[in-house]
């Protein structure tokens, strides 16, 4: 909800504001923590074993093959996975020849994802021969240190007065331990961060008082920018669909015109179109979900819980747990699930990632109860809730407790941070704290080989 503000900070001297805003935020915090970010990436790049990032071995199948038969492929199961409508294996003997892939195929477990990103990395791999494992994980860096910009960007807009949020969300982006590892490695997940941390900018945006509200021709041009940023996002990952959600929010809590969220929803899914219709030509779904539990050994809820003994109760607890462990820092996926302790790894991490989880909490309720908290903190709460109900959906289908599901909340996440901590302690220098036990986790993380707990 909105939090009152005092005259000042609701911008009523906009003239005074604007011509005092601090001019030293700028240019040397921001270079300083590209250049710690670039360091951080390019090292897990080069110190990562191969298929210690996320299905790495199949993305970069994806992309080969993109190279070798010169266009878009068709998923195709591996043997033994998970049997798909009628229609679907109809469409696939019919295309491709096969139903299965032969023994020793390249994996085509990632073909169903959208190829924006992959066409990039085709480029470099068709330019290095194939055969260079640190080009095609370096595609990803790019738009790991352009998230970064977003970040000190928002902050530089959003809080002028505060010179210190621009810099200390940028690292905080710079050092969370599974985005740095992710712009380092052979996955969509850093471009589709990047549009997702765009599109939750723009919309903070709407909660800064001191920026004009949106008369006709202002909401024209940010529901068009969002659109476009929705397009793109989809064409690198469908996940960006459940950001839609918090835009219907956002336009209702601000009371935006409708353009605002109309014109987000028809350039969005219009860009995104070609892929969407292809979808439902190859697979009957739009969105492709069908093929995802064919794409892997993905059990189910009741599969899991055989294996491990769970009652669902005990499913919830340590898939919540993990999940929310490991959108911090990754853990070892060998990791057994029995007993809990060695399903998160050190009890350490559970602790440190509840310090940095919950401690800004308080601050921010600190603040709001002392009515001195920013609307754009209030809004960044928001976000990450609503993809709550995304992946509760998803673990109830497949069990896959990955806290990297929720990175598309990435920007709002480090807001809520950085302002909570600053906001607890009342000094300034405390926004850096989020990122300083960011950093340590990183350099943990990079010294396990990709993995902050290792068996």
């Amino acid at each position: 909800m909105s939090i009152p503000l005092t005259p000042a900070e609701r911008g009523e001297n906009k003239e005074s504001a604007s011509s005092n805003l601090p001019r030293r935020a700028g240019g040397g915090g921001l270079v300083a923590v590209l250049i710690a970010a670039f360091v951080l990436s390019v090292s897990f790049a080069v110190n990562v074993p191969f298929d210690h990032n996320p299905d790495e071995s199949s993305h970069r199948d994806y992309v080969r093959l993109l190279v070798e038969q010169k266009g878009l492929v068709m998923f195709v199961p591996s043997q033994g996975r998970k049997h798909l409508p009628a229609h679907v294996t109809e469409t696939m003997r019919t295309r491709e020849g096969m139903t299965e892939l032969p023994e020793g195929a390249p994996s085509r477990d990632e073909t169903h994802q959208p190829p924006l990103y992959y066409l990039l990395a085709a480029l470099v791999f068709a330019a290095t021969g194939g055969g260079s494992l640190l080009a095609l994980r370096l595609v990803a860096l790019p738009f790991q240190l352009a998230t970064l910009w977003v970040a000190w960007k928002a902050g530089k807009e959003l809080f002028p007065q505060r010179p210190e949020l621009a810099p200390a969300l940028a690292a905080f982006v710079a050092f969370l331990p599974t985005q740095a590892q992710l712009g380092g490695a052979i996955s969509n997940d850093a471009p589709t961060h990047f549009f997702c941390a765009l599109i939750v900018w723009r919309l903070a945006r709407f909660f800064a008082p001191h920026i004009p509200p949106p008369h006709r021709a202002y909401a024209w041009r940010e529901g068009t920018l969002l659109g476009l940023f929705f397009g793109l996002g989809l064409l690198t990952k469908l996940t960006v669909l459940q950001l839609y959600p918090v835009l219907l929010l956002v336009c209702l809590w601000r009371r935006l015109p409708f353009t605002v969220l109309l014109l987000p929803v028809l350039i969005g899914l219009l860009i995104a179109a070609p892929w969407l219709v292809r979808n439902q030509m190859l697979y009957g779904d739009l969105l492709a979900q069908t093929i995802y539990k064919a794409t892997g050994p993905n059990f189910s809820p009741s599969e899991i819980s055989q294996i491990s003994g769970w009652t669902p109760a005990d499913y919830l607890r340590n898939t919540g747990l993990r999940s929310f462990v490991s959108f911090w820092c990754f853990l070892d996926p060998r990791l057994p699930t029995v007993p809990l302790a060695r399903f998160i790894g050190s009890p350490v991490l559970l602790l440190l990632t509840l310090a940095l989880a919950l401690t800004p909490l308080f601050g921010l309720y600190k603040a709001s109860k002392e009515k001195v908290n920013e609307p754009a903190f209030g809004f960044a709460t928001l976000v990450p809730l609503c993809l709550v109900p995304f992946f509760t959906k998803f673990l109830s289908e497949v069990f896959q407790a990955q806290g990297r599901y929720f990175l598309p909340s990435l920007l709002a996440v480090a807001l809520v941070c950085v302002g909570g901590y600053a906001a607890l302690l009342k000094n300034s220098k405390a926004a850096f704290i989020p990122s300083a036990l960011l950093l340590l986790l990183s350099v943990w993380q990079l010294v396990g080989g990709g993995y902050a707990a290792v068996r």
